[in-house]
């Protein structure tokens, strides 16, 4: 009896490391989580763009950025935040797309509060450092409200994981 009370007992300890050890390992192999990152154009000369994203367990993802956008194909913009799906792909590599709404800001010359386009954006991404860091590519395709294609533009994402920051 004695020792099948100890051999449960090692059982218990044995499994509640492995949940201790998966809960911590997890970032490493998944993509789930909070980011924040710097999308770079890569064949037009546009500043980086800092971003917020969050990809839930779900497969869904949010992505938040500055709201206003001085100039743009489609004049000066406000800009939603992006949702949209991710996924596993191919060789550990990850798909996502986000689609967010644009609309003419107050100092937009025609349509100041008036949705006037949509932007898709497309992301392959892989894990890197241990899962901590986001690097990949995606591609841009802003439309205006009519569904025609105004700007298609290449690419890059680097994100790092947002953690928790427990106070002192």
């Amino acid at each position: 009896m004695r020792f099948a009370s100890q051999l449960l007992a090692a059982a218990v300890a044995v499994s509640a490391l492995n949940l201790a050890w998966a809960h911590d390992a997890a970032p490493t192999r998944s993509p789930v989580g909070s980011w924040k990152g710097v999308a770079q154009a890569t064949t037009v000369p546009l500043p980086p763009l800092t971003t917020l994203f969050t990809l839930g367990a779900d497969g869904t993802m949010v992505e938040s950025r500055r709201l206003y956008v001085a100039q743009s194909p489609l004049g000066p913009l406000i800009a939603t935040p992006g949702h949209g799906q991710w996924q596993r792909g191919k060789s550990g590599q990850y798909d996502a797309t986000i689609t967010l709404l644009y609309e003419g800001a107050p100092d937009h010359p025609t349509s100041p509060g008036v949705v006037v386009g949509s932007e898709k954006v497309r992301y392959r991404f892989q894990l890197v450092n241990g899962g901590a860091n986001i690097q990949g590519t995606i591609l841009v395709e802003v439309q205006d409200a009519a569904g025609h294609v105004v700007f298609v533009g290449p690419g890059t994402i680097d994100a790092s994981r947002l953690g928790v920051e427990p106070l002192p």
